[in-house]
């Protein structure tokens, strides 16, 4: 092969930079690291419109030159999870590198080196990338490279400049490399010694390009230069461009960059159904196609479990269908030849029927039929099973249809489109014995019965199908029924036949139709269970809002809107601050720490990092971790801006999935610490191949940048930090082989688990235990990073933030058999979004930096940014401190004293245990779920421990504490959360909890300390003494009775709506300024009420004429629990409880109501609902809004009886006591 040795004395001709030329760079960031082409660890320059370069940091060369752009897409970019970027234009230059580019000479001996990249700096307006080389024989340089577009002549070109440092004696740098696409095989020059090859020859359709291999030997007393021009390359022609995709290839590729593999995997299930499982489960049918299109753009309640789907409003129509076909080709189908709209009698007009909620069908006689089937429609609640809805809940429409077939018109009578059930009943009249075959088509999902025997099954969610059934029918009648349900999209039902003899399908005509007045049930305003089954802030449900004991304010303006990837303080009080967005920034706030949030500073100070996740001030010397780097930022110039990105470390190994998140900063003892995501398949599933590196804890020294794993088995481990006792603690994310979050404690040599990076090598690990499980949903979802706690009663614990689940969570932790465990608990929600990192500030606060994303990755309702802080306050707030396992069970501390009433019962505690195995699948069940016997409760002498004696408890389980009666101190403080997960890895050796048996307050009776602070018993629990009916005085109706220590209204003689010789009763008493404290229950769908503030006069007949009331009710089932303001706990018919609070009917249900000065209070169970001021301007607009405005003398005074009501349904009340105000 012909060789050619050039070198060029051309220096005045190949400056290297000029520090006076204004450049010009066609985007912002113009330099920044990424994945390009599915090749990690690539920066990329945007020198110019015409010239873009990215160099491979992982082999220190250049990858690519090229005019047009770079594609932007992946999830930090469109929020699209899979997708990386990827290059396009016209490549002037290509060369994917599999080895360093460069070798080092010395003594006549030629080596590939090892490359490192050593990071980039910007001066006077140019990029310069640095890299260090070095071989076995202990050779090495360093050499530094700084690109800029030039042109000349009219072609394009690279300007490389290279200076060499730093070389080991008698050693030179070369570069091996191509120059290609060149017009003519001289469009380069160096002034460096330069060894050409024969050019070769590019062919293309419309011309041709020369590349020339070349060895380029560097300076090593200078700067060496090497300029090339290229072609400007060829259009492609017409007839070369490819023709269009298949309609499922197209539907493939749109998936591809959706977000829809945020939630979905294509086999496997993980947030979302597997889409071979969509595809089994629907016909790929043209109406499943559009009802499936009509899901994915609007959203809504899931059809596979409580996980509500995204709604897609800015996807195409077009698009979503050939996403769809495709998804529904997955199982092998394809799209049906239907039967024509004519076939199935679809053609027909549409059989109309009106719906009302009148409940007209009360008009009817009882044992006549009428022709027609008889409808109720229903609105299905997407909290109880959807074939439960016809049985467990009330129509609130009803009609009767002639015949059955429509496919519009129907449900805009109750005003809804979607999620709609309807129920047909009747009977069917058949004149001759025989062979009938029929047919349902319905689009969703619907049956037939008849003489109560399913005929057809057409359930499912699906477009309008048919489905036929056959059965021998003698003559007669015979009891017919259809269940309907319509889940969104379009809607179609149609009932047909086909007796013998016929040679098609007909609509089953209205003169065979017939039902009664008994096939119909009452109608009911729609009121999802929601809002009428208990649900108090904190009780098996999101906390109330902002902890008390801090107060939270904003730490950034409104004009910031950040997605906190890191933070961490300057010496200054400054907030560093890295995002997770496509920008890729880090910023510096100034003022964070005042009260100001408008006055705060805002400075971008770096830009261009890979997705920072991670950041740690050390000496005020800013790290940033990267995706593939550990990067340590210098201002050079003192300006404020980063001038100096230097690679601390890169020594782990990467891959292009765009899950290999690299989570950090913790700094102890000269080391920094982060965790290394592993690879994971769009939708959640762990992807087959894995690099050995992933799932891991890397310790990197800050001297040397030598990176060694000290632990593995994590899954995705976005958030590390320091803990209790100064350790690092790590929380990792549930999925396949982690069948729910947790927070790890960091020891070397540990393994958490997951078996997806090193299957067979795991197989006989022993895995290291969780501090604490956090039950997916209930106490966590997406935990992030761990923080110490150093304020108030809280000293010694640790906090975690949670991304979808919210808020911020507090762990207790302690250590058993010298391994740490402990209990979760929540703490506060009320921020502004989803909390990704948590740290203290130099003023004693918490800051918490929001993020979000589509899908799983945001906290519903949240903002995707934000950051905020926290300030303890010093208020008390009553709340389990910690929990403590014991030999013999778990003792529970609290922040303040129970009251003396309160968690002696064993019934006050529900406590149960499970335990979690890892497998291959995402997520996983609680197993071996069981409730624990409580053998003992014991209360200490200042009543702020509990010990719970239980029985069966068992190592490697969770253990659930739900505190489940009236927790309130003795200063009727209300309990802030009920409930802790402890995780019992170990149960203690010989270290049984204290023994105290808790005495329970006697029904009806007062303590002495209740006596000494006033109470009055208006109950003994033995005669209804201090009580009379309503302007009776010394007279009780006979319906009142003692039953088992409580006043009970035996409502077994009623009369219209009171019970007959019963009535409403008061108290002998009158009272202005009290605390009533009693105890109610009610039967099932029963309605009572406890009255205030009446009057005994000549003008009124019934207290409620003058007494506002507090609701007594069984919500569920009576009509009034139907009606806001109606409801249990209600100031009825004035204001609305804040929540459900009520416990179900037949359970007994604590009362406190408050009243002072008018001031008043109403409390249930434990919790105040109601608060309001008798006589104040919101009370008289109150009683002018409602069914008493009419009534001169209600709520008009502060001062009178109180009252039990007689509203004709069965009604108890006990512990009924009372303690006036003075």
């Amino acid at each position: 092969m012909k060789k050619l040795i050039l070198f060029f004395a051309v220096v005045t001709l190949l400056q290297a930079c000029d520090s006076n030329k204004d450049y010009k760079r066609p985007r912002d960031p113009w330099v920044f690291r990424s994945v390009l082409d599915k090749q990690p660890r690539i920066i990329t320059a945007t020198l110019n419109n015409e010239m873009f370069v990215a160099y491979d940091a992982r082999y220190c060369g250049l990858y690519k030159a090229w005019k047009g752009k770079v594609i932007l897409d992946g999830p930090v970019y469109t929020t699209n999870h899979g997708p990386q970027p990827t290059s396009d234009g016209y490549a002037y230059f290509e060369q994917r590198l599999q080895e360093p580019a460069w070798r080092l000479v010395a003594d006549g001996k030629e080596t590939t080196p090892r490359a490192h990249f050593k990071g980039h700096y910007f001066k006077d307006g140019q990029v310069t990338f640095r890299f260090h080389l070095d071989d076995e024989a202990g050779h090495q340089a360093d050499v530094e490279e700084t690109p800029e577009y030039i042109s000349k002549s009219g072609k394009n070109g690279l300007h490389r400049h290279f200076v060499v440092k730093n070389a080991s004696a008698n050693t030179t740098v070369v570069l091996k490399t191509s120059l290609t696409n060149l017009e003519k095989e001289n469009d380069y020059e160096t002034d460096g010694k330069i060894t050409a090859e024969s050019a070769i020859t590019n062919t293309y359709p419309n011309g041709t390009t020369l590349s020339v291999p070349v060895t380029l030997e560097l300076k090593n007393d200078g700067a060496t230069d090497l300029k090339v021009y290229y072609h400007k390359g060829f259009e492609i022609p017409k007839e070369a461009v490819k023709s269009a995709q298949s309609i499922l290839e197209e539907g493939a590729a749109l998936i591809e960059k959706s977000d829809c593999k945020t939630c979905h995997n294509e086999g496997k299930t993980t947030v979302g159904p597997a889409y071979i499982d969509v595809a089994k489960k629907y016909d790929f049918t043209k109406q499943n196609v559009a009802t499936l299109v009509d899901k994915v753009i609007k959203g809504g309640s899931g059809n596979w479990g409580q996980t509500a789907m995204s709604a897609h409003p800015d996807l195409q129509p077009g698009d979503a269908e050939k996403m769809v076909q495709y998804i529904m080709s997955l199982d092998g189908q394809k799209l049906a030849v239907e039967n024509s709209t004519a076939e199935l009698n679809l053609d027909k007009p549409t059989i109309t029927f009106p719906l009302t909620d009148k409940n007209e069908f009360e008009k009817l006689e009882d044992n006549k039929e009428y022709p027609g089937l008889s409808v109720m429609l229903f609105k299905i609640d997407p909290n109880m099973p959807i074939h439960d809805t016809p049985e467990k809940s009330k129509p609130i429409m009803t009609g009767v249809a002639p015949a059955v077939h429509f496919r519009e018109g129907i449900f805009t009578q109750a005003g809804l489109t979607e999620m709609v059930y309807l129920q047909f009943n009747g009977f069917i009249n058949i004149e001759q014995e025989g062979n009938y075959v029929f047919r349902l088509i319905s689009d969703d999902g619907g049956f037939l019965y008849i003489d109560n025997k399913q005929i057809i099954d057409n359930d499912g969610y699906h477009g309008a199908r048919p489905r036929d059934g056959e059965v021998i029918l003698k003559k007669g009648k015979h009891p017919v029924r259809i269940n309907y349900f319509e889940g969104g999209g379009g809607y179609t039902l149609s009932l047909q036949w086909a007796k013998h003899g016929d040679n098609k399908f007909s609509i089953v005509p209205n003169t065979v139709l017939n039902h009664t007045k008994k096939q119909f049930k009452k109608t009911a305003p729609y009121v999802p269970i929601s809002e009428v089954t208990k649900n108090v802030p904190g009780d098996r449900i999101s906390e109330a809002g902002v902890h008390p004991a801090f107060d939270l304010q904003q730490a950034r303006p409104e004009s910031f809107k950040p997605k906190v990837g890191g933070m961490d303080f300057m010496s200054d009080s400054s907030l560093i601050v890295c995002t997770w967005d496509s920008v890729g920034p880090v910023y510096r706030l100034e003022g964070v720490t005042r009260n100001n949030p408008e006055k705060i500073k805002v400075t971008r100070i770096a830009t261009g990092l890979a997705e920072p996740l991670g950041i740690k001030v050390v000496n005020d010397t800013i790290y940033v971790l990267q995706k593939q780097e550990l990067t340590r930022l210098i201002d050079t110039d003192k300006d404020g801006i980063i001038d100096d990105y230097q690679t601390v470390s890169d020594a782990w190994d990467v891959s292009a999935n765009f899950h290999e998140f690299a989570f950090g900063l913790v700094y102890k003892d000269g080391y920094f610490y982060a965790t290394l995501a592993t690879a994971i398949e769009p939708g959640g599933a762990s992807a087959i191949k894995q690099i050995q590196d992933r799932g891991k804890v890397v310790k990197i020294s800050k001297r040397t940048g030598k990176a060694e794993f000290i632990a593995s088995g994590l899954r995705t481990p976005n958030g590390i930090g320091i803990g209790v006792d100064g350790e690092i603690f790590v929380a990792d994310n549930q999925g396949d082989w982690l069948p729910s979050s947790k927070i790890l404690h960091v020891k070397e040599g540990a393994w958490y688990g997951s078996r997806s990076v090193d299957f067979e090598g795991t197989a006989n690990r022993t895995e290291t235990l969780p501090v604490v499980w956090l039950p997916q949903d209930e106490i966590g979802n997406s935990p992030s990073q761990p923080a110490y706690l150093n304020v108030g009663p809280y000293k010694g614990q640790q906090i975690h933030g949670e991304v979808t689940h919210g808020g911020l969570k507090r762990v207790f932790v302690e250590k058993v058999n010298g391994e740490y465990q402990g209990a979760v608990f929540r703490f506060t929600q009320g921020l502004e979004g989803g909390v990704n990192r948590t740290i203290w500030g130099p003023d004693g606060s918490i800051y918490v930096g929001m993020i979000g994303n589509p899908g799983n990755w945001s906290t519903p309702g949240g903002k995707w940014y934000g950051i905020q802080r926290l300030t303890y306050n010093g208020k008390s707030v009553f709340e389990m401190l910690a929990v403590r396992a014991k030999s013999n069970g778990v003792e529970i501390e609290f922040t303040e004293p129970i009251g003396e009433r309160y968690g002696n019962s064993k019934a006050d505690y529900d406590i149960q245990q499970w335990y979690y195995k890892p497998t291959k699948d995402y997520g996983g069940p609680k197993l071996g779920l069981e409730k624990l016997n409580v053998k003992s409760v014991n209360i200490s002498a200042d009543r702020k421990k509990v010990f719970l004696e239980l029985d069966g408890v068992k190592p490697n389980h969770v253990v659930y504490v739900h505190l489940a009666g009236v927790f309130l101190t003795d200063k009727n403080n209300q309990i802030w959360s009920t409930e802790a997960w402890y995780t019992m890895n170990n149960i203690p050796a010989n270290d049984p909890g204290f023994k105290a048996p808790a005495k329970e307050v006697a029904l009806n009776t007062l303590t002495d300390a209740e006596k000494a602070a006033g109470w009055v018993s208006l109950f003994d629990g033995k005669t209804i003494t201090g009580w009379h009916s309503f302007k009776s005085p010394g007279k009780i109706g006979k319906a009142w009775k003692i039953n088992d220590g409580a006043i009970h209204l035996d409502a077994s003689n009623k009369k219209d709506w009171q019970t007959g010789d019963g009535g409403d009763i008061v108290s002998d008493k009158e009272y202005e300024n009290y605390e009533l404290s009693l105890e109610w229950k009610i039967a099932n769908c029963g309605n009572s009420g406890i009255i205030f503030n009446s009057v005994e006069d000549d003008k009124h007949d019934y207290m409620w004429q003058t007494g506002p009331e507090m609701q007594v009710l069984d919500d569920t089932c009576h009509p009034d629990g139907q009606y806001v303001e109606h409801r249990a706990g209600d100031l009825y018919d004035l204001k609305s409880r804040t929540f459900v609070a009520v416990n179900p009917a037949m359970q007994w249900n604590y009362v406190r109501i408050l009243s002072n000065k008018g001031k008043m209070e109403f409390w249930l169970n434990g919790f105040k609902i109601v608060e309001f001021e008798v006589g104040s301007d919101d009370w008289k607009k109150m009683i002018n809004d409602s069914k008493f405005k009419d009534m001169p003398d209600f709520g008009k005074t502060t001062k009178g009886h109180i009252g039990l009501q007689d509203h004709g349904d069965n009604v108890w009340f006990r512990n009924i006591r009372i303690r006036e105000i003075k």
